[in-house]
């Protein structure tokens, strides 16, 4: 029993935070149980704290579960049936004893609130486990908001059947299979990708804890061949123009594709197509709504895009060591011309990244039958230039700690969601001409010249070739 506890108190040491704030949870929602004895209304409200409560717990430990099922640990003797019992644990820890308490309260349905948390826990260990099952709980939500009266009736039918509560506990095991049979599974460590990858390929979802890589399917084992190919092709032609000519030119040209293999143009064309298809589907989903605003296209376009950045300061951390063999190639007169041809070689996103929030804008005000699609591709355009200029300097000079990082991606994203609300207005209330002038003078003057200040000071500093400590 030694070993499971050991196992059980993993989440507490690797993510403390997450650990304490699920208990909470979960003591507020046991304490509304047991308050619920009296008045039976406040038991729907423990039960969604329990709930939410182990749906992060879950996650949490789906991604300890991740670092800890290793090749080497299965050589441990007993491992699997020590999983085995932290499962158990797990179960009378999140399911039935929440479950009886809340079922003692009074409320209808006990079955079914002991297996709705059974499926819930399910589902954060499956997400926590790297599984792509949020995709299926978007289709469901996607297929109640295109249906609300047969969703309805559905639940209602549910609520009556006695076979729903066996179906629930059916497929809460099926998710836990589903999550844990490729950790169980003993095979060698997927290949690393470019820590610069860009993150809409799928290919660098680690766990937060130790980088550890998630077991890829066969789609996105091929899907990355795909890539792979389009950036070797993008490297031999680089590497065959330098040869020919020789020039600084090409050497950017080449510290580029080193750097960023996925920006060539067959890549960012691959990926389009891929984001476009989520993006049609989403719009689709959306649009049946009668509120609908379609000026959230080009929101949702410039957040799309802003998902880079947080990539590109992880990666440029990650890649310190690596970077050393560089520096040695393109032996450097001085420091700062080495810093210099990194500043050049990584400015290249931020055209990449308008052309996308462009491209998303268009294929979603097309999708929406936009009233005022050129307003929006404005405001897209311009946002996207400014947010990725000041995303771009941000994460080269800023905070190396993951707090001091997610606290930057917080202040960026809601920084442009901000100046894409208030641009938008301003291009309707000034017209398009003088809007736009307006905002682009504004917004693309602050983001120039922070990124003249961070590029400034990143090459005054000295080149880094450590590995980050964490």
């Amino acid at each position: 029993m030694k070993a499971v506890w050991q196992l059980w108190l993993q989440l507490w040491k690797r993510m403390p935070v997450l650990a304490v704030l699920s208990m909470l949870m979960c003591l507020t929602g046991l304490v509304l149980a047991l308050i619920a004895m009296l008045d039976a209304r406040v038991a729907y409200l423990g039960m969604g704290f329990v709930a939410f409560a182990s749906w992060f717990w879950h996650i949490g430990l789906g991604q300890v579960l991740r670092g800890v099922c290793r090749p080497e640990s299965f050589l441990l003797p007993g491992f699997r049936s020590r999983l085995a019992w932290l499962g158990v644990a797990g179960v009378v820890q999140w399911v039935l004893l929440p479950g009886a308490l809340l079922v003692l309260a009074g409320p209808p349905h006990g079955a079914l609130i002991i297996a709705g948390l059974f499926v819930v826990a399910s589902l954060g260990l499956a997400l926590g486990c790297g599984r792509r099952v949020s995709l299926a709980i978007w289709a469901v939500f996607i297929a109640a908001g295109w249906m609300p009266r047969l969703a309805a009736q559905v639940t209602t039918v549910a609520l009556a059947s006695p076979w729903t509560a066996p179906l629930l506990f059916l497929c809460a095991a099926l998710l836990i299979r589903y999550a844990l049979a490729p950790l169980l599974r003993i095979q060698d460590v997927e290949t690393p990708t470019s820590p610069l990858e860009n993150a809409s390929i799928g290919r660098n979802s680690q766990s937060a804890l130790d980088d550890t890589p998630s077991r890829r399917g066969a789609w996105n084992r091929w899907l990355g061949e795909l890539f792979d190919r389009a950036a070797q092709r993008a490297l031999e032609r680089s590497l065959q123009t330098y040869r020919q000519r020789p020039s600084a030119a090409g050497r950017l040209a080449l510290v580029r594709r080193l750097l960023l293999p996925h920006d060539n143009p067959q890549a960012i064309a691959l990926r389009l197509v891929l984001v476009a298809g989520m993006v049609a589907i989403y719009f689709l989903a959306v649009m049946h709504r009668q509120h609908f605003d379609a000026a959230v296209i080009g929101a949702y376009a410039v957040l799309l895009t802003m998902a880079r950045f947080p990539q590109l300061g992880r990666g440029m951390l990650r890649m310190r060591p690596n970077l050393a063999d560089l520096y040695l190639t393109l032996a450097p007169a001085t420091r700062g011309e080495y810093q210099k041809i990194m500043v050049d070689a990584l400015i290249l996103l931020v055209p990449v990244s308008v052309l996308t929030a462009l491209a998303y804008t268009l294929l979603g005000s097309v999708l929406a039958h936009a009233a005022e699609p050129l307003r929006m591709l404005l405001t897209a355009a311009i946002v996207a230039t400014s947010a990725s200029l000041v995303a771009l300097a941000v994460h080269l000079i800023g905070p190396e700690g993951s707090f001091g990082r997610g606290a930057i991606n917080l202040v960026l994203i809601f920084g442009a969601m901000a100046t894409y609300w208030g641009g938008y207005w301003l291009l309707g209330a000034l017209g398009l001409a003088w809007g736009a002038l307006a905002l682009g003078t504004v917004t693309i003057s602050f983001g120039g010249g922070v990124w003249y200040a961070a590029q400034r000071e990143y090459q005054r500093r000295a080149p880094r070739f450590d590995a980050p400590l964490g």
